[in-house]
Order: structure tokens, then sequence, then C-alpha cells
């Protein structure tokens, strides 16, 4: 089999037991608690929880069957948090940063039983794994340890009678297992229970007594494939557990163990050869560009410690981190997590620079190899996930932008690292400033200069990398300034603030009440009930013009602030705006100019051409002497104020393309009104 007919075939036996099939939900979490989606369970807490009933036939995107069963192939990422495999990832042949997890749920349905059984069928049936090669764990409380529950005691009956089925020896290949290994827990309190893994053993000899001894060992000769969780019981507050009104079953398998297990061992025949996950062909297609793109050749490698490393094994790590780290980001990508820097997004960027690292010093790849790793990606997972293929072109435009940031300080960043190793070595420690030098500069995460570090035998002061680290927030903090403005009050009484009302939308100056006067150390500020003046936002210049008082000489005011002293409240004033903001094209309406009114106001900034000889509108007369063919009040009104400069560009559209022969017909506005702009002072 391949590994999609692996996959597939999962998901079928499934569906032949009633259960509806469930796409895989985002890797982006509704759980806030969560980095990223990390189990397949994720999408089924608020069943779990009680907060929604059991649905999932109705669900968008499924294959229907029964409402309280489901099945699905679920992406997860585990490289932050409290699952974190990211340091991993490349030094051993069974941990990814990105990997599928194959699982089945029952919502108050079926139980112990059924979910055992079934899993066994598949294994041994289905997909002719040896029995005698598999062994079951079970949950056994340590009370001296006040640990919860007790044993697994029907668990452990239906495996027995299982492997009794088969001719073994249930003392043999059923294993006892602690709170650690065999009971699951969402959180400190809420839905728990007991689980039951399976793991295969996978020494060249089935010896059955050797196979048991490496359960739970951590030796990849014997790997834990599949675990089904029992949630039967709800943890109080107080530390008690009460058994729940209904049970359910969840059980995660690891696609990605199953498939490079299948094609290491041709079938489940041949355990001669060393287990890995790379082996399938799931990572086949991604080797090849590597290979093309490095020259090197992938020979399935795995080095015994972090130090003195030979350069094939090199080659070979720096294969399975590409391999890897490819599929996790576009995956992250395509379901909207981007690089960054803090949160999620800075693990995705983690990643990704991780990949650029080991593929510059190690393959001696150049900048741009990365975003060719997307498209075999997309080959492999686009038929399971389609948002690979509807996103693709976007997770290779923001993958090149990434690689051609961090590829501008990445060589400056090694030679920097390679100089301070050469000092440093003999104190087998690089300095905690030299670390933050790399991250602050180049942008080297700790955790690579870690890597450098340990492949050169040296570590790193950590504890001097979070001093430099403080020191740099408290320039933050102390950068901040921070102005005291205290407003002047009548009484003691709260007042119903109001926000100032702008006309400027469709009044060019307008009376106004004085409601304030706002005094600090460099400045006054008038604050009044309405203004035409446009503020200050988004980095945009405010208005300036003139304020009129009755029975007062006339102040320069830049929108709203003023010099004016000792005024009483009730005054009404005049506003005239004299000159108008040069915003950012990037904060202007689609024309230009300030951002567009709401719809439902009149507006002369929607005016239409008024045909020549057409009676003035009242609302907005023009000024004597001026005559303006095109609906831009905004460039009309600084001609008619500031007048045109000597040598200004014409305003007859041919003379202005026969003045500037590069500015052809049908250019944006935008590069059009820039153009004309040359005609105006600046103002602002």
């Amino acid at each position: 089999m391949t590994s999609a007919e692996i996959r597939q075939s999962f998901l079928d036996f499934f569906a032949q037991q009633q259960h509806t099939i469930v796409p895989s939900s985002s890797l982006l979490p509704d759980s806030p608690g969560l980095l990223f989606t990390n189990a397949g369970m994720n999408q089924f807490v608020p069943i779990f929880l009680g907060d929604k009933k059991p649905d999932v036939a109705k669900w968008a995107g499924v294959r229907p069957a029964a409402d309280n069963r489901a099945a699905d192939t679920q992406k997860c990422i585990r490289a932050g948090g409290k699952h974190n495999d990211l340091e991993d990832v490349g030094w051993d042949t069974y941990h990814h940063t990105m990997f599928e997890m194959l699982g089945n749920w029952s919502f108050g349905d079926y139980f112990k039983k059924e979910s055992l059984t079934w899993g066994w069928t598949l294994l041994t049936q289905v997909w002719g794994i040896p029995a005698k090669r598999l062994f079951a764990t079970v949950y056994s409380p340590n009370k001296a340890k006040n640990d919860p529950s007790e044993f697994d005691q029907e668990a452990y009956d239906i495996w027995a009678g299982l492997f009794r089925a088969e001719g073994l020896d249930p003392a043999v290949h059923i294993v006892n297992g602690n709170r650690k290994d065999n009971f699951w827990q969402m959180g400190d309190t809420g839905p728990c229970g007991p689980c039951s893994e399976i793991h295969f053993n996978l020494n060249e000899s089935d010896d059955e007594a050797a196979g048991r001894v490496l359960v739970n060992s951590s030796s990849s000769r014997c790997i834990e494939i599949w675990n089904h969780v029992f949630i039967q019981f709800n943890g109080n507050a107080d530390g008690t557990f009460s058994p729940l009104a209904a049970k359910h079953v969840d059980t995660g398998m690891g696609f990605e163990r199953v498939a490079g297990i299948y094609a290491t061992t041709k079938g489940f025949k041949d355990f001669s050869a060393e287990p890995s996950n790379y082996n399938s062909d799931v990572f086949t297609q991604l080797f090849d560009v590597v290979a093309q793109l490095s020259g090197k050749t992938y020979t399935r490698t795995v080095p015994t410690k972090r130090e003195d490393i030979t350069d094939q094994e090199k080659t070979d790590i720096a294969f399975r981190v590409l391999a890897d780290h490819a599929r996790c980001v576009s995956c992250a990508i395509a379901d909207g997590i981007l690089p960054g820097n803090d949160g999620r997004n800075y693990v995705i960027r983690r990643i990704l620079r991780r990949g650029i690292l080991y593929g510059r010093k190690d393959l001696g790849l150049s900048v741009g190899f990365f975003a060719k790793l997307v498209a075999a990606v997309v080959a492999s997972l686009g038929s399971v996930f389609p948002e690979l293929k509807s996103q693709q072109s976007i997770i290779e435009r923001v993958v090149r932008s990434e690689e051609e940031s961090f590829g501008r300080t990445l060589d400056r960043g090694l030679t920097v690292f390679n100089r301070s190793y050469e000092t440093y070595k003999s104190h087998s420690v690089i300095p905690g400033p030299i670390a933050f030098e790399l991250y602050d500069t180049y942008g080297f995460p700790l955790d690579m200069t870690q890597l450098l570090a340990t492949e050169r035998g040296l570590t790193v002061d950590v504890a001097g990398f979070e001093a430099e680290m403080e020191k740099q927030r408290a320039l933050g903090r102390a950068a901040q300034k921070k102005e005291i403005i205290v407003a002047a009050t009548e009484g003691s009484e709260a007042v119903d603030h109001q926000p100032t009302k702008f006309v400027g939308y469709t009044e060019l100056e307008t009376e106004a009440k004085l409601l304030e006067i706002v005094r600090s150390d460099k400045d006054t500020f008038l604050v009044f009930d309405q203004t035409p003046f446009y503020a200050e936002m988004g980095g945009q210049c405010g208005d300036t013009g003139t304020v009129t008082l009755a029975g007062h000489s006339r102040s320069r005011c830049r929108h709203g602030q003023g010099q004016s002293r000792a005024l009483p409240p009730s005054d009404r004033l005049r506003f005239q705006p004299s000159a108008f903001s040069h915003q950012p094209w990037r904060d202007r309406d689609p024309r230009g100019r300030r951002p567009a009114p709401p719809r439902d106001l009149p507006s002369p900034l929607r005016r239409a051409p008024r045909p020549l000889g057409a009676a003035e509108d009242p609302r907005h007369p023009r000024p004597p002497g001026r005559h303006v063919k095109d609906a831009r009040p905004h460039a009309f009104r600084l001609r008619a104020l500031r007048g045109r400069r000597p040598g200004a560009a014409p305003r007859d559209r041919a003379a202005r393309q026969r003045a500037h022969p590069r500015q052809r017909p049908g250019r944006h506005l935008r590069d059009r009104l820039r153009q004309e702009a040359r005609g105006y002072p600046r103002l602002l």
C-alpha cells in the first residue's frame, strides 16, 4: 500500500462502522489556550464538555453517517508549549513539527469493547500487522502517589481475550502503565479517563520477552502507534473524580509512523532495516526536490550524538529538517498562520528560519530554495487538504519574502558566530551578549544559536542572554514619552464627554462652541463641539487654518490646537481651514484625498463635474475666478488658497502630457495625482 492508501483504508474502515468522516479542522485552534491544533480531539472539545450536542453528520464537508460517531485525519503541529518536538526534528526519524493524526471518536455511544476490538481488527486483519509484535498498555494507578481512579480491569479483560484468540499470553503482551503514560486529562478539572496504548515491536527478532522490555522505553525499535482514550470521569476541583453521565472514546494514531513502518518493513514483513517515518512516500517528492537543488543524496544516516557529527550525517539531518519544516510552514500559512514576531506566528517564523539555516549551512543552497519546496508539499498533501492547493501562490509569496528578509542577514550572522566560536571555544560557552547580538541584529532565535553551539561542543549563556533582553526592554520603557494633560473642569461632578463632531465632509467653515481649554507644558488645546478640521490620525497630518472668536483677534490653529488664553466656554467661534493635509497615499480614499465621508452625507468629494454655465451649488461656492472641470475639491482648494508656483505643471491635460511625456494616458489615478502635485507647494 502507498501512504495515501493507508490513510484511505483507515477512513473507509470506520465509515463501515457508521462513523461520519469529518474534514480536518484548521491548525489555528478555537481554544485560546492552544498555540496550534495539536490533537484530533480539539475540534470535538465542546461535545466532550457538554456545551454542544453531537451532530457531526450535519457539519459542512463531511461524509455523513451517525451523529455520535466520527473519524478523520487531522493536521497537528507540536512545536511549542507543552508539546514541543521541534528540537528533535531531523536528529531522529520519528518526531515531526507537523503530522497527521488518524482518529475515531464516540460521543456517548460505544465504549471500550468496540474501540479496542475495531482497533485490533484494523491492525491485524486489514493491514496485516503480526499480532505477536503488538503490545497493549492499561492504566494501573500508584496509590502511594495518590494516582486517581482504579486499575482498568475492563480494558485488561478485553485485551486478554484478543491476545488469547491469537494464541498469545496476555501476561506478556499486556503492560501496566502509570498515570503519566496511561491516564489522560484535558486539564486540572474536567473530562478525563484512562487510556490504552498499542506498541509495535520493530526488533529484527519477534521475541516477545525482548519486545515487552522496550515498551515505554523511548526506543525507536518499539514505538507507540495508537492510543485509545476512554473519557469516563470528571475531575473535580477538590481532587476527586466523578463518573460522567455520557462516556466518550477518543483515539489517535500517528499516520507518518504507520506509513513509515509499512515502507521500511516492506508491508510489515522484513524488520531488518532501521525504522524511519521518512522512508514513506509522504516525503519522497520533497527529498527529490532537495536532492535536485543541492546535488546531494539522502542516505538515511542518524547521528548518535549532537556534536562532532559527520558531513553525511549533517546532510541527512538537513534533508529531514527541510522536508518536515516545509510541510509545517506550508500547512500553517494555508490556515492563515503567517510568520510573525510573537505567539504562534513567531513559532512559524522560527521553524522557517531553522529550515533556511540547515539548507544554507549544510546543503549550500541559495536564497529562494525554500519556496521551491512548496509545490512538492502541495503535490503530496493537496488532495487531502485542499486549502493547500487554493493557497499555493500565497504560501510561495510569503515564504519567498521571509526567506529573502532572513537571507540578507544570515550569512553575516554566521560570520559573527564563527568568529565568536574561535574566540570562546576554549571557554566552552558562547556569552549571552553575543547570543543577544545574533538575535537582535541578525534575527537568530536563541534556540538557533544553541543549535550552532551544540554542533561545535559549546553551550550558550542563557542567563546572560536574558539579562541583555531585559536591558533592551528597560530601554524601550524609558524611551516612551508620557505627557500629563490636565483639563479645566468646573465643579466635581462627572461630565458626559462627547466626541467632537467632524463636519469637514460637507462644510469648509463652521460655527462651534468652545467646550474646554486644555493646557500642557508646551501647548494649549481648544476643545469644540464640532469642527471642519481633519485631525491627525494614522500617520496623516491634520488641517490648519484660523479660528475667529467673537470680540477677539484671529488665532492661527492646527487641527483645533491654538494659543488663545482665558476664553469663556460660551464663546462662539468660526473655523476656516487654510491648508489641508498632505496624507500618505495608503491612507487616502480612492481619489487620493482624505478618507471618504459616509455614503448618506452630501459631500463635495462626490460632486459630479458641473457643466459649464450651470448654476453654482450654493452649499459649495467656487472661489472667484476659478473654473475647475474635475471633481477633486481637495486639489482645487489648494490652488485657490495657495496658487501655483512658477514652473508648475500646466493645467491643460494635453499640455501636461507634452511637458511630461512619460505620463501616458490611462496611468493609474494615483500616478496622475502625483504628477499634478508637482505644481503645488509643500504645505506641511
